[in-house]
């Protein structure tokens, strides 16, 4: 019986450490984010970014004048007069970022982006970072 119990972990083990993988590569590795201010509200979760909001998230670079961290709703929102994203292949900005742990952000209001050399404009661009940025 306890040959029989080790087995199934083992094949357990197998099958599951490749969602636990794709699962961990789908979200962010690196972030840092630096304000004049920042405000923990512990009862909901929240951090609050005030003022000269400056963001490093695997390569890109966000600039904004106020920023939201939820832990509750696992989105990081920067807004801005525009908030601005830059990397190597793109370059962007909108009233409001919306950025999600599966590296999925919502450009909402006025929103403009450059990617590639392919430009868009509309006031709610979804865009979808992939893994090779």
């Amino acid at each position: 019986m306890l040959i029989r119990c080790k087995i199934l972990s083992i094949i357990f083990g197998c099958l599951y450490l490749p969602i636990l993988i794709s699962e961990e590569s789908a979200s962010f590795q690196n972030i840092s984010i630096q304000s004049d201010k920042v405000t923990i509200d512990k009862k909901t979760k929240q951090l609050t970014f005030e003022n000269n909001i400056r963001i490093n998230i695997d390569g890109y670079i966000i600039k904004g004048s106020d920023a939201l961290l939820s832990q509750k709703n696992e989105k990081l929102e920067i807004y801005g007069n525009p908030a601005t994203i830059k990397s190597s292949t793109i370059d962007g900005e909108a009233e409001v970022f919306v950025i999600y742990p599966n590296k999925s952000m919502n450009l909402i209001g006025n929103a403009k982006l450059l990617n590639n050399s392919n430009s868009i404009t509309s006031n709610l661009i979804a865009y979808q970072i992939s893994p090779n940025e």
